[in-house]
């Protein structure tokens, strides 16, 4: 109760002043018009004009006229704009409303005859800014990848280490969601379920920086969404494809995906199987000070994996205000690993060998994910009002055997040997109904409730044998822990423009209740119950033209949490080698994070941005080393505070020519003040990041790309990285009258892509590289094919918009 009492006085202030603002808004609302001229060569025509709500293609109004129509629309909306006429090209735009009046030209031009196949008319940016998120176009990323994973590496403004935790503006992880729904998976088994998603599954990604109040507060470092093809009602169409990418060693992968639709019904099923190996080298040097010896390891591993992906799904357009959807993917993964790991401890100054152990370590395991979706949407009017409901069931299980040899041979002893299996199963659940509103007086109108469980069930039991000796149990390793986390919430936000402003101030609150038990060896286990609000508040307004674009302000105000997962909780040790070893600490409180953020978009493109992220009680991945047996042990901590500041400037030419690119950089500047092993820790430093785009279109069926990044002073958990980075290219030759493409594709062409370290912290200093096989070469082959629907097949072919789902 105290905390509870604690908390709603923490946001006493901050609630006032967003419900002052709610309140004291001036109801007068500004009128918007879209103004739409009309010119053609033949002045006899009386065009039908037609006014759709995006994004659920609702129909506004209808008009029949000459020259300037007029419409009212409402500010920060997306519009389709469908002109027809008799023996004329039909047109389709696609509009976006922000905060002032838009007039457009639109030239008709004759028919020349009929449609065969579906045509673009409108050029996709690469970025784009909608409200409070940057929309990236993930087909010139997808091309030259074979996995959701690698999409996300190559994504502008995206980091991804080296473990699969994905950074925006902060040096806490983004929080990863596919479809609008959150995967509440540890970073390496969501870098394995990513690896498993094919690339060309996926239609955009949503990176929202300072997410509103309308998503779960549990993401301070933002939010990623990958968003999946469905089907697009265009009768039956699909593709398949085939590819194969050369590195060290070979990634290969086909599959096909199908759609069909008619008036009601909308179905899709896609597939992908793909076998790839990858390897990792890790070469790390670290001082063992109580004796003035050092430990060098050198570590080769591959990861050869076999993985099968099926997704599909259906909606259902019950009438044209309720619609239907369900969603259910699944992969499946044969995982393995073989690692050779050499260690030797010399003395620092005179160089002698004190020990060598050599180490040989197999795991085979299998993990399964299967997701499923069921969700309704009711639009309650025209302008936009909707009320949606969805209920999700997540499952991963993923099983490993793990046999392991250490030979020592100096000095000479006996061989330890050791095998152990885990299993891991978790279940997650999540409902939410969320109302959104557009008023007469063009307030919108947003709220919503969440219930989220989850439950997580761990079991691993180790054995060890020495000389020969018999197997035993091994009580360090072998342990059974299990986890619940139930966490309820509610928000409501409001937004208004007026007088040019756009306002949006928000509130969630978020009840967690979690609770973990450690039931081998010994019985332990750790709660969380309390209760959070959560305040937010954005603003937005235009500033002024420059060279013919307008920009456009925007300030944010957020709060947000980091709970602590099941993986940095559950308390029992991960063997990697016998001085390395993974454990969770029951102990970690959640951290919170205040950010403030200022930034101008030019047209839709993100151009400056500069902010601040205060982190209080920060939660971190950290290692420690036991002095008296020289095993280092990487687990998390709370290490105290973190002030960041951070600014990000980007440019580029726009779409629309033979050739555009995208530049961008990203500085953060860290200070930490805490403890570290019980010592102060006072530590401030500030890196870089480099990202670019380029696209030349060399030709109608010729396009040429290449993108990449540069990280410059990196950190990383304490640890300090040296410069790295990768440049990608590849070439898209489309043939059969543009129904075929050829992808060839180079990444990581020069080679950049290896990651120097250091960590110099109390009571541990270590330096090394980390390399991976992402030097690779590879072609992809991919047909689309298609059946348009039987009453299109009679006269001409409307093509939608180059819209994304």
């Amino acid at each position: 109760m105290k905390m509870f009492t604690k908390n709603i006085s923490n946001c006493k202030n901050a609630l006032v002043f967003l419900i002052l603002i709610c309140f004291s808004l001036t109801t007068s609302a500004q009128s918007l018009k879209l103004n739409v001229v009309i010119s053609s060569a033949d002045k006899s025509i009386s065009p039908n004009v037609s006014l759709l709500h995006l994004p659920d293609s609702t129909l506004i109004v209808t008009k029949t006229a000459k020259g300037t129509i007029i419409f009212e629309v409402n500010p920060q909306t997306s519009y389709l704009l469908k002109i027809t006429a008799a023996d004329m090209q039909p047109v389709i735009k696609e509009i976006m409303i922000k905060d002032s009046s838009v007039s457009i030209e639109v030239n008709l031009s004759d028919k020349i005859g009929t449609l065969e196949a579906v045509v673009v008319v409108s050029k996709k940016p690469l970025i784009k800014y909608e409200d409070d998120k940057e929309i990236i176009d993930a087909e010139p990323l997808t091309n030259s990848s074979t996995n959701a994973y690698e999409v996300l590496e190559k994504t502008p403004g995206a980091v991804v280490d080296q473990d699969g935790n994905v950074y925006l503006n902060s040096t806490t992880a983004a929080t990863i969601y596919i479809n609008g729904r959150e995967m509440k998976l540890s970073a390496t088994d969501l870098a394995s379920m990513l690896k498993s998603l094919p690339a060309n599954s996926i239609t955009k990604i949503e990176i929202l920086r300072n997410p509103s109040a309308k998503y779960d507060a549990a993401s301070s470092g933002g939010i990623v969404n990958i968003v999946l093809k469905k089907g697009v009602k265009l009768g039956t169409n699909g593709s398949v494809n085939i590819a194969s990418f050369q590195g060290k060693y070979n990634t290969t992968t086909a599959g096909f995906n199908i759609n069909k639709s008619n008036k009601k019904v909308n179905s899709y099923f896609s597939y992908q199987f793909t076998k790839r190996n990858n390897y990792e080298e890790l070469n790390t040097t670290r001082l063992l000070a109580s004796d003035n010896t050092k430990l060098v390891q050198q570590s080769f591993t591959t990861y050869p994996t076999v993985n099968n992906y099926a997704g599909g799904g259906f909606d259902i357009e019950v009438n044209n205000k309720f619609s239907v959807n369900y969603d259910v993917r699944f992969t499946a993964n044969n995982n393995k690993s073989h690692a050779e790991n050499g260690n030797i401890i010399t003395q620092q100054l005179s160089g002698n060998k004190k020990a060598e152990i050599n180490a040989l370590i197999n795991n085979s395991g299998n993990s399964f994910y299967l997701g499923n979706s069921v969700s309704s949407k009711y639009k309650i009017d025209s302008l936009g009002s909707e009320w949606t409901t969805s209920l999700d069931y997540n499952y991963f299980n993923s099983k490993n055997l793990q046999d392991y040899n250490n030979r020592f041979l100096l000095p000479v002893r006996p061989d330890l040997n050791g095998d152990g299996n885990t299993n891991n199963n978790k279940n997650i659940v999540a409902l939410k109904t969320d109302l959104t509103l557009k008023l007469k007086a063009k307030y919108t109108f947003e709220t919503g409730v969440k219930y989220n469980y989850a439950a997580s069930r761990n079991s691993a039991m180790y054995f060890s044998e020495t000389n020969g000796n018999g197997r035993k149990t091994d009580s360090f390793q072998t342990n059974r822990f299990r986890y619940n986390e139930k966490i309820l919430a509610a928000y409501l936000q409001v937004s208004k423009t007026f007088y040019g402003i756009t306002v949006k101030p928000g509130m969630r609150m978020e009840t967690t209740d979690i609770y973990g038990k450690q039931l081998f060896p010994k019985d332990t286990s750790l709660s969380i119950r309390r209760t959070d609000f959560f305040p937010y508040l954005y603003l937005r307004r235009n500033i002024t033209k420059l060279f013919g674009f307008m920009l456009t302000g925007n300030a944010i105000y957020r709060r947000s949490i980091s709970r602590p997962y099941y993986e940095a909780l559950n308390p029992y040790p991960k063997y990697i080698d016998q001085f390395l070893y993974d454990v969770g600490n029951p102990n970690l409180k959640p951290q919170f994070t205040t950010n403030y953020e200022f930034n101008i978009v030019a047209a839709d493109f993100p151009v400056f941005s500069i902010g601040k992220n205060d982190i209080k009680d920060i939660f971190t991945n950290v290692t420690y080393q036991n002095d008296s047996t020289k095993i280092a042990f990487r687990t998390y901590d709370n290490l105290g505070r973190n002030k960041e500041f951070y600014f990000r400037v980007a440019g580029g030419i726009p779409p629309g020519g033979k050739y555009f690119f995208y530049l961008g950089a990203q500085y953060n500047r860290s200070h930490y003040s805490g403890l570290y092993q019980n010592q102060p820790l006072e530590y401030s430093r500030g890196s870089w990041v480099f990202f670019t785009y380029h696209n030349f279109k060399a030709s109608p069926t010729l396009n040429l790309s290449m993108h990449g990044f540069m990280r410059l002073r990196g950190l990383q958990n304490f640890y300090e990285l040296n410069s790295f980075g990768a440049l990608n290219m590849n070439i898209n030759k489309t043939i059969l009258k543009k129904k075929a493409n050829i992808i060839l594709s180079v990444n990581d062409v020069l080679g950049t892509n290896k990651v120097d370290f250091s960590i110099n912290q109390s009571g541990i200093s270590a330096f090394g590289s980390r390399v991976n096989d992402t030097r690779k070469i590879g072609i992809t082959l991919r047909y689309n094919f298609g059946i348009k629907p039987k009453e299109e097949k009679k006269k001409g072919f409307e093509a939608p918009a180059d819209m994304t789902n």
